[in-house]
C-alpha cells in the first residue's frame, strides 16, 4: 500500500459490532459530534476535526469540489466495506448566495461512527491539520428581520414583477429568531426531527441543522437520484380533510405549474453532466406537516464526475430560488432584508469515490448564539400566488423546527400529524 503524501490522511474503516458503545467512545475522546447526516435507520455520526475546507463567492462549491479531489489524491484508503459513507468522507454545507457572508465548505471529521444497510463501522483519519481553523460566522442581531406584514408586501411585489413578465417563479424566505433555553442541544433537537421525519436527510454541520425532504443529488456508483419538491398543501388530522387537502393540490394549476417550473430547472442544469436521464410521474408526498408535489429522476453519471459536480450544476433550484434563476436572484437581493446564510443551500457528504448524498437545506435552522436560533422557511411565488396564502404556507414549513425545539406552531400553522412515515400518492 502505498504511503499518504503530504497534507493527505490515512483512513481505516472497520465493521462494529456494538454501535453505542463505539459512540461513547468517540465522544469520551473527541467530545460531541461536529456533524450528523442520517435518514431512516441509516446514520453518520462525524467526531473531531482533522482539517476543514472554507470557499465562499460564485465558485464555493467548484473550489470545493477541486481541493476535495486532490485531498484524496494524496490520502491512502483501506476501506473493505465499500458502502455509501465508509472510507474517506467529508460533510459540508454551503452558503445559498454567490455574496454571502456566512463561509461555505467541507470539514474531514477525525472519526465516523456509522452505519448503513444493517452494517455498523468505524471510520479512522490520521493526519491533516494540526489545528483547524474554527468556523466563524458573521456577527447577528436578535429578532425577526421580515415581519409578516413586510412579507405579505414582498409577495405582492414579486406577484405584480410575474405579471408584468420578464419572470415566472420566485422563491421568498422569511426567518424566525427562536430564543432558546442555557441548556440548549443541537443532539436533543436532532433526535426530535429524527423520529418524526424519518425519511427526510436530518442533517447537523457548524450548527446549521433541520430534516429536509428534498435530495438535490446522490450519487451511488455511476447511479444518480434526485427529488424535486414544490408545490405545497397543509396537512390535516381529519382524513377526510387530509385527503381533499392532497386532491386539492394534484389539481391546483397554480401549483402544478410551480412544480413543473421546478423539473424544468433539473433538466437544464443536470442534463449536462448525465446520461440516461429519466424522471418519474409527480405525485404528492405526505409528510407529518405538508403535503408536497414530488418528482423522482434518475440518470448516470457522466466520465469523471462527482457529487459535488452534480451539485455545483445544480445550485440553487428553482424549487428554492425560482425560474428564470438569474432574474429570480436579482428579486430575491431585492426583495429579502437579510442573507440567507446556509438556508436552502446544499448540504451533505463526499467520498472519496466521488459518491456523495446532498440535500437542500430546507426545514432548518441555524445556531447564533448559547441562547437563540434563527429558522428559515420559503414560499414559491407565481402569478397565481395570493400574500396571505403564502404567509401561511411558510409559517406549516416552520413546524418542524419548532417541534424540535419544544416550540408550539405558529398561529394558524396548526400541529404536525402524528405519524412519521411518509405517504407517496400519485
Amino acid at each position: 500500500m502505498k504511503d499518504r503524501a503530504a497534507g493527505g490522511f490515512s483512513v481505516a474503516t472497520r465493521a462494529i459490532a456494538d454501535l453505542g458503545r463505539a459512540d461513547d467512545e468517540a465522544g469520551a475522546e473527541l467530545g460531541a459530534p461536529v456533524a450528523v447526516w442520517a435518514r431512516g435507520d441509516d446514520r453518520l455520526l462525524a467526531f473531531g476535526l482533522a482539517s476543514r475546507i472554507t470557499t465562499s463567492g460564485p465558485r464555493r462549491i467548484g473550489a470545493a469540489a477541486d481541493a476535495w479531489r486532490s485531498l484524496v489524491q494524496a490520502s491512502v484508503v483501506d476501506d473493505p466495506i465499500a458502502l455509501p459513507g465508509t472510507g474517506l468522507i467529508a460533510l459540508g454545507a454551503f452558503a445559498f448566495a454567490d455574496a454571502s457572508e456566512v463561509p461555505s465548505g467541507l470539514l474531514v471529521p477525525r472519526r465516523i461512527v456509522g452505519r448503513r444497510d444493517g452494517v455498523a463501522f468505524r471510520t479512522d483519519v490520521e493526519g491533516g491539520d494540526a489545528d483547524p481553523v474554527p468556523l466563524m460566522l458573521p456577527p447577528s442581531a436578535p429578532g425577526d428581520r421580515f415581519p409578516t406584514g413586510a412579507y405579505e408586501a414582498a409577495v405582492s411585489a414579486a406577484v405584480a414583477r410575474i405579471r408584468a413578465g420578464g419572470l415566472e417563479k420566485v422563491v421568498l424566505a422569511r426567518d424566525l429568531a427562536l430564543e432558546v433555553g442555557d441548556g440548549f442541544d443541537v443532539a436533543a433537537a436532532l433526535r426530535v426531527l429524527r423520529e418524526r421525519y424519518r425519511d427526510a436527510w436530518t442533517f447537523s454541520v457548524d450548527g446549521f441543522f433541520g430534516a429536509s425532504p428534498e435530495t438535490l443529488a446522490t450519487v451511488h456508483g455511476s447511479r444518480v437520484t434526485a427529488r424535486v419538491l414544490a408545490g405545497t398543501a397543509q396537512r390535516n388530522d381529519d382524513p377526510v380533510a387530509d385527503a381533499a387537502a392532497r386532491a386539492d393540490l394534484l389539481g391546483s394549476p397554480k401549483n402544478r405549474f410551480e412544480h413543473a417550473l421546478a423539473v424544468d430547472s433539473l433538466l437544464l442544469t443536470l442534463g449536462g453532466e448525465v446520461t440516461e436521464l429519466t424522471l418519474g410521474r409527480p405525485f404528492a408526498l405526505g409528510l407529518p406537516n405538508v403535503w408536497h408535489l414530488a418528482t423522482d429522476a434518475t440518470a448516470r453519471l457522466a466520465p469523471g464526475g462527482t457529487a459535488l459536480d452534480l451539485v455545483a450544476a445544480l445550485h440553487p433550484t428553482a424549487a428554492v430560488a425560482g425560474a428564470p434563476r438569474e432574474s429570480a436572484l436579482a428579486v430575491i437581493d431585492e426583495l429579502e432584508p437579510f442573507d440567507r446564510g446556509r438556508y436552502a443551500g446544499p448540504v451533505g457528504w463526499i467520498g472519496a469515490t466521488g459518491d456523495g448524498e446532498w440535500a437542500i437545506g430546507l426545514r432548518s435552522a441555524q445556531v447564533e448564539a448559547p441562547t437563540r436560533v434563527r429558522a428559515y422557511a420559503g414560499a414559491g411565488i407565481v402569478a397565481g400566488s395570493d400574500a396571505k396564502s403564502e404567509l401561511a404556507e411558510t409559517g406549516w414549513k416552520f413546524s418542524p423546527v419548532l417541534e424540535a425545539l419544544g416550540l408550539p406552531p405558529l398561529t394558524g400553522a396548526g400541529a404536525p400529524r402524528a405519524g412519521s412515515d411518509p405517504v407517496a400518492v400519485p
